[in-house]
């Protein structure tokens, strides 16, 4: 039963509810605050208290630019160098040119929505539809911080573009690996080919192929250790539009993981190893490989081999679609590739053939009525 006047409800479930309608930071009318109670009288006592000791908001004169700037410097602990370069570059390219100026309380859906719009119109860049989607989702991250961080009240925007539905990945004909295959033969006695052949029977990324080192190779216990993952990142050393190497702990937690050696890749690296020690693919200047230069390498047998350049990402998606037409359980599958659920394993590569459609639909029968037999 409602209170005219008090906005005080009796709700179903026997208990009072009182909603107050908070202020914006600049006198503006806000969103409502509801305060439960036992009785009408306990809410109506509770809401007065809240009135006269509500907490204060700071002002709205806070910048986009030195919301950003803190933002960065405060979750930087948190992130892997690549995760901090990465959201730096958008901030400092992209947020801080055409927002820093503004006050955090004006960045509407609307004025958001405009931003949108005009992002890299003045570069004369064409920033793809995920990528905008993606500056503007760090927009709203950042919105929501200082939400919290400097108890701003301050509606959200809503996102103003959608994420394109991933395209579905066509990996590589069977053709093709088996002419990479048979040249990865070949030349097994180079570290390079090894190291490829190594991705194609195992799924690694590149990252990870980079750092793999003998010692994560247990020939007796036939399995590979996926221990570390080499990236190129930005930071706050290196010059404007450059980049280091940086040798890191794995994607994710469920990325460092222990992967069974396959038969055919055993007799590889069993003729190969001959107590090695260091980097499986040495590197020019470095003990490592650069996961630059091992794509440039990859590129180039592509062209020996007579094949079509297809990224080196690929030889994962070669190896675990391969995995689920031999009928590997999607868990165990999810566990080689360093997946963090059996779902993104399951979105990314469990699709199923026109022909293992139609001998499922072969198996359909009429229905029938049990009594009429």
């Amino acid at each position: 039963m409602s209170k005219r006047g008090e906005n005080i409800y009796k709700r179903k479930d026997g208990r009072w509810e009182g909603r107050i309608k908070k202020m914006g930071e600049c006198g503006e009318g806000g969103s409502y605050k509801s305060i439960y109670g036992k009785t009408y009288k306990e809410i109506k006592q509770k809401m007065e208290d809240y009135r006269q000791n509500a907490p204060k908001k700071s002002s709205c004169t806070l910048l986009m630019k030195e919301v950003s700037e803190n933002w960065l410097e405060d979750k930087k602990s948190g992130w892997k160098p690549t995760t901090y370069g990465a959201y730096a570059q958008i901030v400092n390219k992209y947020i801080i040119p055409f927002l820093g100026k503004l006050e955090i309380t004006s960045i509407d859906t609307r004025r958001l929505d405009k931003f949108c719009r005009e992002l890299g119109k003045k570069e004369g860049a064409h920033l793809s539809n995920n990528y905008r989607f993606y500056i503007c989702a760090l927009i709203i991250r950042i919105l929501r911080y200082a939400r919290k961080q400097y108890d701003c009240e301050m509606q959200i925007p809503d996102l103003p573009v959608a994420k394109n539905k991933k395209n579905k990945i066509v990996p590589p004909s069977d053709f093709e690996l088996s002419v990479l295959e048979n040249y990865l033969m070949k030349n097994r006695k180079e570290d390079t080919c090894l190291g490829i052949a190594i991705a194609l029977y195992t799924g690694i990324r590149i990252g990870e192929l980079c750092a793999l080192s003998w010692e994560d190779i247990n020939l007796e216990e036939k399995i590979i250790y996926i221990k570390r993952n080499i990236q190129r990142t930005k930071n706050d050393i290196c010059p404007k539009n450059k980049t280091q190497v940086v040798m890191l702990t794995p994607k994710t937690a469920d990325s460092e993981r222990m992967i069974p050696i396959p038969p055919v890749l055993y007799e590889m690296l069993q003729e190969q190893w001959d107590g090695k020690k260091g980097a499986v693919i040495a590197g020019v200047r470095n003990p490592w490989i650069d996961t630059r230069t091992l794509q440039y390498r990859f590129k180039k047998i592509l062209e020996e081999c007579g094949i079509e350049y297809f990224n080196f990402h690929m030889l994962r998606h070669a190896f675990a679609t391969r995995c689920v037409a031999m009928g590997f359980d999607i868990k165990s599958l999810s566990e080689i590739l360093g997946h963090s659920s059996i779902q993104m394993t399951m979105s990314l590569y469990v699709h199923p053939s026109i022909q293992q459609k139609k001998q499922l639909m072969d198996k359909f029968h009429p229905y029938r009525n049990p009594e009429a037999s």
